[in-house]
């Protein structure tokens, strides 16, 4: 009956003068009523009624369309505009400072779409943490069991229902089963917060449908999708492929398979592939996306999970496929198959694409690939109408780099074998190598006072508060609250701490578990995250003392900081007069929480716009506190240096994980982004002072002097405190190789450790390890076997072992290491290279004039 009623109401359609997307809009809608009221007989549903919502829903949709044209072309002119002025010299620098900031000390050269994406993501988490405090739910939250998180997604999804009677004004409220205040809490807190950023998205341009747990309900693991059939238990001769899959592998065939009848399973199936011709296409397309990881590419509202764009909406939705579950179970049983994690981790992943999905819109609008190319376009003709070269604007991968990091299609993959291994044996590396890097870390502390100093306050008194912040045991929680206020997150929450050091790559919930748990027994999930909480409220208390300050009375250090961000006169009055808190010690800081409250003339003044909808206002309230949120987190990972997007986009090339330049360049660029990024952010900070109209000679030349006199004695620190640990006596200061050492262990290549100085190394092969940790080994292992074909057992015995050994995880630990090296490891390697020990001691005396401490290795160790 139901099919025969669809066929008729087709044809009156075409009958009518409605056209034919708005028809096929029409019919998917009715099938669409009929699956979510749950009728099996079309004459049940009001098709008149379902006919009028559609129609209004597309004179909507163009509103919107037209509304947002309309902003983002006003976005790219004042774009255009800002170019054409602040980087007159070099345009192509300014189009990249769109999209990942600039050491040019011009107006908004870091306010970039890099860091609103971060200060949005932050924001978004900060605020979900702080109603978790006030509900006093936070250790539910954090240490809910696995029954626990299904009935808090059950609640959740009887809640949304509640609602969504209400509101329609039909049937009975259903009810909520749950009982537990606590749990009903936590999901109203959850559900609620899905709706606002939902409200969110929808109002800078998205059209997006209500979904109930909308944040937390789209969260995939490409790792199990990809391999579906282990994860549900089942051995891969078992499954029978898919005869319409082609152009892949078996085994590829094979788990599509084994994920799509457990998918199905599961699935709405009438809410699903409503308006849906081709079911196993539909499905196809999903999981080919899911294990590329393209479903979480930002990329403006056009296609958003659940968004119902106006043009051509058959094709573009296929973009992102919305899965809808019977129900909150079916959900959940997916979810721990299938998805990122548990429900907390879903949760604050759908935070982040949620948050970088903002700050892409709120910067290059609703269409930020289109748009940016626009700008680009245009700032291209007005350098012809000037007779000047565009050259340096020609050249697509010198933005496309940086666009796919902002965007997040850097994140894709693209042949997912290549990509799962290659990654695996660097987070293995990882692990292995990176035992001491909380001891390499202590230039942190240098770089921390330079930082300090470009904000206008003493290098000296910088380096003593990054001090008295690792000796500090606890911040008060007030202070705490302050800081995650501001936008500051702990790492591991949301962050790979291995991209201090790396690239970054997408790791199984078994590797990033691995990996969180070796940063946090290494100590430098500590040391970061201290130095960051210390950074941040540092800073947020600097800029309270000068709260009756104006702002051209201002250091002029800070007030050109406050530029860089976009922040003037009026902003730095408002924030000054309304954003201001006093913690429990006394101390007053920055608190941008209070921006929430502007008024309408204060946003005003703020947009210098006489008439503004609340739409905007509410936009404009959201765009200001993420800009100062944006430029304490982006100053924060200068004091304590993390690769931001340019230096990912330099690392990357655009390059995608799985193709052959992609993994090289991410195994050559292993545990390099620490000290690319000190080149890129703190000393182009410091150069910055000697080129440009606004240049300072004195300032860069002893501003850089600082950084390196500081780095090396520092890292002659690092380097001494590794020694002892190894039971070796300090290095001699006066030797060149030492000071070389210094230098480099300071300047961000200690991670290396005894990668780049061991002391068994050639300079060849120091050479050769610039390529990686992982090809080094590779090559150490060659070495070996050539050794031993040459029947040269002892040097293939020393080689082997060193190779191994070092890439043992965990091995490394600074606090290990030297234990096993004394309790077995010594005895090892005397044992395969007999004489090893007295070589290596006689290199420390010849290379550092160094000893060991006590008595020395080769006099008791003689082998097994």
């Amino acid at each position: 009956m139901a099919n025969k009623c669809l066929t008729r109401i087709a044809n009156l359609l075409k009958q009518s003068s409605i056209k034919g997307v708005n028809q096929q809009e029409i019919l998917n809608q009715i099938k669409l009523a009929q699956a979510e009221k749950k009728v099996s007989n079309i004459d049940e549903i009001n098709v008149d009624k379902i006919s009028k919502e559609v129609s209004e829903q597309i004179k909507l949709q163009k509103k919107i369309d037209k509304r947002s044209a309309l902003e983002n072309e006003i976005k790219g002119r004042k774009y255009v505009e800002y170019v054409m002025k602040e980087f007159s010299d070099d345009p192509a620098e300014g189009l990249i400072a769109i999209l990942v900031g600039s050491n040019r000390r011009v107006s908004a050269a870091r306010d970039s779409v890099a860091g609103r994406q971060l200060a949005s993501v932050n924001q978004l988490i900060a605020g979900f943490n702080k109603k978790l405090r006030d509900a006093k739910l936070t250790e539910l939250f954090d240490k809910m069991d696995k029954e626990t998180q299904r009935r808090v997604a059950r609640t959740m999804y009887e809640l949304n229902q509640q609602k969504t009677a209400l509101e329609e004004q039909v049937g009975l409220k259903p009810p909520v089963t749950e009982t537990n205040p606590d749990i009903i809490k936590l999901a109203e807190i959850m559900e609620e917060y899905s709706e606002m950023i939902r409200t969110k998205l929808n109002d800078r341009g998205a059209n997006i449908s209500k979904l109930w747990g909308y944040i937390v309900r789209q969260s995939h693991d490409p790792y199990l999708v990809r391999d579906a059939a282990k994860v549900l238990g089942k051995n891969l001769d078992e499954v029978e492929p898919d005869s319409k899959l082609t152009g892949k592998d078996i085994n590829y065939n094979k788990n599509f398979t084994a994920w799509k009848n457990f998918v199905l399973d599961k699935l709405d199936q009438d809410r699903t592939f409503a308006g849906v011709d081709d079911i196993d296409e539909f499905l196809l397309f999903a999981y080919n996306s899911l294990v590329k990881n393209q479903n979480l590419k930002s990329d403006g509202a056009g296609y958003s999970f659940g968004s119902r764009p106006s043009k051509n909406f058959a094709k573009a939705s296929k973009m992102k496929r919305v899965l809808h579950f019977k129900t909150a179970d079916d959900w959940f049983d997916y979810n721990d198959k299938f998805g990122v994690g548990n429900l907390k981790e879903s949760f604050f992943s759908g935070l982040q694409t949620a948050g970088r999905n903002i700050g892409i819109i709120d910067t290059l609008g609703t269409r930020p690939e289109e748009n940016f190319q626009k700008i680009r376009t245009a700032v291209g003709r007005r350098l012809i109408q000037m007779e000047r070269s565009t050259e340096d604007l020609s050249n697509d991968a010198k933005f496309d780099k940086y666009m796919k990091v902002v965007d997040g299609s850097i994140y894709s993959v693209e042949n997912f074998a290549v990509a799962k291994y290659s990654a695996i044996a660097r987070s293995v590396s990882s692990m292995a190598k990176l035992g001491g890097a909380t001891i390499s870390a202590a230039a942190d502390i240098g770089l921390y006072g330079s930082e300090m100093r470009f904000q206008g306050r003493s290098f000296l008194g910088g380096m003593f508060e990054a001090l008295s912040s690792l000796m500090n045991i606890k911040n008060t929680q007030k202070k705490k609250d302050i800081a995650e206020g501001l936008g500051f997150i702990t790492d591991n929450t949301i962050y790979d701490l291995a991209g201090r050091y790396q690239v970054g790559d997408n790791l199984s919930k078994g590797f990033t578990k691995a990996q969180r748990f070796f940063f946090k027994v290494n100590l430098l999930s500590w040391w970061t995250n201290t130095l960051k909480e210390g950074a941040m409220l540092g800073m947020a208390n600097y800029f309270a003392k000068q709260k009756n300050i104006q702002f051209d009375a201002l250091n002029p250090r800070i007030k050109e900081m406050f530029s860089m961000y976009n922040i003037d006169s009026v902003k730095w009055d408002i924030i000054r007069k309304q954003a201001m808190e006093i913690a429990d010690d006394g101390k007053e800081f920055i608190n941008i929480g209070k921006l929430d409250q502007l008024s309408e003339a204060e946003i005003k003044q703020i947009t210098g716009l006489k008439t503004l909808t609340e739409r905007q206002l509410d936009i404009e309230r959201d765009k200001f506190k993420t800009s100062v949120s944006g430029m304490l987190l982006d100053r924060t990972n200068y004091a304590v240096i993390e690769p931001d997007a340019r230096v990912r986009g330099q690392l990357t090339q655009g390059f995608l994980a799985g193709t052959g330049m992609g993994e090289a360049i991410r195994f050559f660029g292993q545990f390099k982004a620490f000290p690319i990024s000190i080149v890129q952010k703190v000393l182009g900070r410091e150069i910055s002072f000697l080129k440009g109209p606004n240049k300072d000679l004195a300032r860069g030349i002893t501003g850089l002097a600082s950084i390196v006199v500081t780095s090396g004695l520092l890292g002659y620190l690092s380097m001494t405190i590794k020694d002892l640990l190894k039971g070796r006596k300090p290095r001699d200061p006066t030797s060149s190789k030492t000071v070389l050492a210094a230098f480099l262990q300071g300047g961000g290549l200690g991670i290396y450790g005894d990668v780049l100085f061991q002391e068994t190394r050639s300079g060849g092969d120091i050479i050769g390890s610039i390529a990686g940790p992982v090809p080094l080994t590779a090559f150490d292992l060659v070495q070996a076997i050539k050794y031993g074909i040459r029947g040269e057992g002892g040097l293939a015995g020393r080689v082997a072992y060193n190779a191994v050994s070092s890439s043992i995880p965990f091995l490394n630990l600074f606090y290990i290491k030297t234990a096993f090296d004394y309790l077995i490891g010594y005895q090892i390697m005397e044992t395969l290279s007999p004489g090893s020990l007295r070589r290596v001691e006689n290199r420390m005396k010849k290379d550092y004039n160094q000893d060991f401490l006590f008595t020395k290795p080769s006099s008791t160790y003689k082998g097994f």
